[in-house]
């Protein structure tokens, strides 16, 4: 259920305008990035330097495809792609709606979302998967290139 609240402030609209301004970012550049906008610095810095792909390697893949429509390909590419793409149109929307309204909106989901125990949850699932993609990278040559240059035979 959604319950208006309180008059938002001076700062809490400047504020609003900020998390708008943040989740509308990957969502507008998944829409340009799929019509030929095409920027050619999208390389992952962690991996560009080390050779270790980072935890959220995959993730501009997966939000490519989500713009495409193909949500087979963005779980193959992040399986957390299409999660956090939902949580930016869900956030761009309810911010949205409270810098419309000029009031904060306390929504059902605030308080799941806000408890700890979703949070640790969150992060002990997202670093379980990032652990299993990183032993198939290691398993595959890939990975291995990176900690091993030189050749052992």
């Amino acid at each position: 259920m959604l319950k208006l609240s309180s008059r938002l402030s001076r700062r809490g609209r400047a504020v609003r305008g900020l998390i708008l301004g943040i989740c509308l970012a990957p969502l507008g550049g998944t829409y340009f990035y799929n019509h030929g906008h095409k920027l050619g610095f999208l390389v992952c810095p962690i991996k560009h330097l080390t050779g270790i792909p980072c935890p959220t390697c995959g993730m501009t893949r997966s939000f490519m495809a989500i713009g495409r429509g193909d949500l087979h390909q963005a779980m193959v590419e992040h399986l957390f792609g299409p999660v956090l793409f939902a949580i930016f149109v869900i956030a761009a929307i309810h911010t949205a709606v409270e810098l419309a309204k000029g009031r904060q909106i306390q929504a059902f989901y605030g308080r799941w979302l806000g408890s700890r125990g979703f949070r640790v949850a969150g992060f002990a699932l997202y670093l379980g998967y990032y652990l299993l993609r990183l032993s198939y990278w290691f398993s595959s040559e890939e990975l291995r290139a990176a900690f091993f240059p030189f050749s052992l035979t």
